[in-house]
Parts: structure tokens; C-alpha cells; sequence
């Protein structure tokens, strides 16, 4: 079992035509959605690929709640680990894209109340196949969650990956550190790598936190695609040209792919590759949630490139 781990939200998508956004305006949406959101991207796409998934975490007895929990059952992802605090609040996640397809986010933080990994959490986490943590800290209880279920992990010889995002800039950049050093594969963006280690050139910053523990590093370059470094090898995977329609969750879904691609064996050169083509299947859709790339929609993006995709993803 792949387990996400904390960060469970609901996202209210909206595209509009073009910003800013100014008080006593009246702009019409063109697409609405409301679904599951948060490091939940990153588990619908793994249980899509084929990866059996469980998310543990927590979510209010709200209506909010309720449609993530709901939503993701649909996905076929395990949430029977999931806490539902009465009274609480889930916290909300507005994702409002432009004709450019770059989002900008409004978060409502919710009224979250666990403040530390749950024992019941403990059995899981030590026996999955790989656990999955982001760095979007949405309540003070999160980043000791995150870091006691990334050491838990570790400590059973379970793969661990960790993408730090954008972040919660209320979080500490140690805390970020740290869970960044407790990862086998670190995913992160070249900024986020040089916010981590304060090097202006990625490459360096790149070798600089696999000297703090992880295995491999990938940096995600947009449409450049990304590069894989290990401590033996560097492969450059270039992006495949697509229009963007929408880079929400772009990120979560080549998070997703290299976690399938990892657990595979797959060859860094295959993991670029296959992690790229998730990555452009979802830059073509609006929205996440429910509306990230398929199996079928992965397959045909490597093919419409030429790419055989025998042997990167499950047989049809």
C-alpha cells in the first residue's frame, strides 16, 4: 500500500478570462469544480496508474469533508485511516486559472485538531510500500505529523518521498529541511531547491541535498521537463511540447508517476520520461481532483510522441 500522508483538503477550481481580479468587478467563470485537492492529486494519479493507495490524514465532519472523503472512494483510495474530527473544519484550497494556465491560490486553513502522528497510524506507515508527504502545512499539527511518519518510515526500510512545494510560509524552512534529508526521492521545483540549500545554481543545490540523505533528486523544470541526479548519475528528461491548458496539479502528477516509475525499477532515463508524459497529460485538462490524467490518457501521450509505452506503464 502507497500511503499519502497528511495535506487532504477539498479545491475549488475556477478559470476565468484574465486577471487581476478587482473588487466591484463581475468576471464569468468559464470552468467550476469542486473536488478533492491537496497531496490527494498525488494519490487519485498513483491509484490511476495502477498503485494500490491509502490516505491518512484528517478532515472535519463538514460537508467539505465529507466530498473529499466521498471522492476519493470513488478513486478506489483507501481512507479508512482518515480522522474525522467532529466540529472541525476541512481546510479549502481556491484555485483560480487564467487563459495562461498559471494558478493562483487562496487557502482557508480549517480548524484542524490532531497535533501528532495517531498510534493507529504507526502499523500502516511501518508496512507500506512507500509513503508520500508534501510541504503544504495547512495546521500547526502537520509538520510534526509528517516528520514522525517520515522517520517511522525510514526506520522500517520504507521509500519515502517528499515534494516541498511552495509551502506554507508560516512553516519554518528548517522543518522543510529536515523532511526534505528524511526522503529517498526528493521532488522539488529548481526554486525550491535553492530556497533549501541557498545555492543559485540547481545542480548544486541538487548535490548538496543528496548529501543530506535522499538517494534522488528530481528537479521539475516546467515545460523543460526534469533531471534526475543520484550520486552516480545525471539524466536530463526533456518535457514534451503541449498546450497548457491548466499547470494545476501538474506537479502532483509527476509526483505520482515517479513514484510508480520508482517502486518499478524503471531506469532514471524512463522515469523522465514517463514522469514528463503524466505531467503533459495533465497541463492539457482543467482542474484536479477528479479531473487529473487517466491510465489511458498517460498511454496515449507517450504514444502520440512515439514513445512505446511497453514496459513504463501497466498492460492494458
Amino acid at each position: 500500500m502507497i500511503i499519502v500522508l497528511g495535506d487532504i483538503l477539498a479545491d475549488v477550481s475556477l478559470r476565468i478570462p484574465a486577471f487581476p481580479v478587482q473588487a466591484g468587478s463581475l468576471l464569468r467563470a468559464e470552468y467550476f469544480e469542486l473536488g478533492p485537492g491537496g497531496a490527494t492529486n498525488v494519490a487519485i494519479v498513483a491509484a490511476r496508474l495502477g498503485l494500490p493507495v491509502a490516505c491518512l490524514g484528517e478532515v472535519g465532519d463538514d460537508r467539505f469533508g465529507e466530498l473529499v472523503l466521498e471522492g476519493l472512494r470513488t478513486e478506489k483510495v483507501d481512507v479508512s485511516g482518515v480522522v474525522v474530527t467532529s466540529g472541525a473544519e476541512t481546510p479549502v484550497a481556491g484555485v483560480i486559472v487564467d487563459q495562461s494556465g498559471e494558478p493562483a491560490y487562496l487557502g482557508y486553513p480549517g480548524s484542524l485538531q490532531l497535533r501528532a502522528l495517531p498510534e493507529a497510524w504507526l502499523a500502516p506507515v511501518r508496512s507500506a510500500q512507500a509513503l508520500y508527504a508534501d510541504g503544504w502545512a495547512e495546521h500547526d499539527g502537520v509538520p510534526a505529523i509528517v516528520l514522525e511518519g517520515m522517520r517511522q518510515a525510514r526506520q522500517a526500510g520504507v521509500p519515502t518521498f517528499f515534494d516541498p512545494g511552495p509551502g506554507n510560509p508560516a512553516v519554518s524552512r528548517a522543518w522543510l529541511a529536515e523532511a526534505a534529508s528524511l526522503a529517498e526521492v526528493l521532488l522539488a521545483t529548481e526554486d525550491e531547491a535553492r530556497s533549501l540549500t541557498g545555492r543559485r545554481d540547481p545542480m548544486a543545490s541538487a548535490r548538496e541535498l543528496l548529501s543530506r540523505g535522499p538517494k534522488l533528486v528530481v528537479l521539475k523544470r516546467d515545460v523543460a521537463g526534469c533531471v534526475l541526479i543520484t550520486r552516480d548519475e545525471v539524466r536530463i528528461a526533456p518535457g514534451l511540447p503541449v498546450e497548457a491548458r491548466d499547470a494545476t496539479g501538474a506537479g502532483d502528477s509527476l509526483d505520482a508517476a515517479v513514484i510508480f516509475g520508482y517502486l518499478q525499477g524503471l531506469p532514471l532515463a524512463d522515469l523522465g520520461t514517463l514522469a514528463n508524459a503524466t505531467g503533459a497529460a495533465k497541463v492539457q485538462k482543467l482542474g484536479t481532483g477528479h479531473n487529473l490524467p487517466t491510465l489511458d490518457e498517460v498511454r496515449a501521450m507517450l504514444e502520440r510522441f512515439d514513445i512505446d509505452p511497453a514496459g513504463l506503464l501497466p498492460v492494458p
